[in-house]
């Protein structure tokens, strides 16, 4: 096999991967759980995507580390503001 067919392979994959993904998505939209929890397994579905879309089709799996701290800081800084939002809901200030 050459290696555009190689690549074709691992891209279709990953299509049928963001598509499965974001079906699960709308699936749990409509499971009748509560809506933070529901909001929480999307979230996490959509972060999933994000990097598969991130290392595969912006090819940042073969780029330099510092390319890929950069990409992954906004996530650190988002995650940091979630968890202080969240426990400033638990302490009620």
């Amino acid at each position: 096999m050459t290696n555009a067919q190689t690549a074709s392979k691992t891209y279709l994959w990953i299509w049928a991967w963001l598509a499965g993904l974001m079906l699960l998505s709308v699936v749990a939209s409509e499971l009748p759980l509560a809506p933070r929890l529901i909001t929480v397994i999307i979230l996490g579905f959509s972060t999933v995507k994000a990097l598969l879309v991130a290392l595969y089709y912006m090819h940042l799996k073969q780029d330099r580390k510092t390319l890929s701290f950069v990409a992954v800081f906004p996530l650190l800084v988002v995650l940091a503001a979630v968890l202080l939002v969240a426990s400033s809901r638990l302490v009620k200030l």
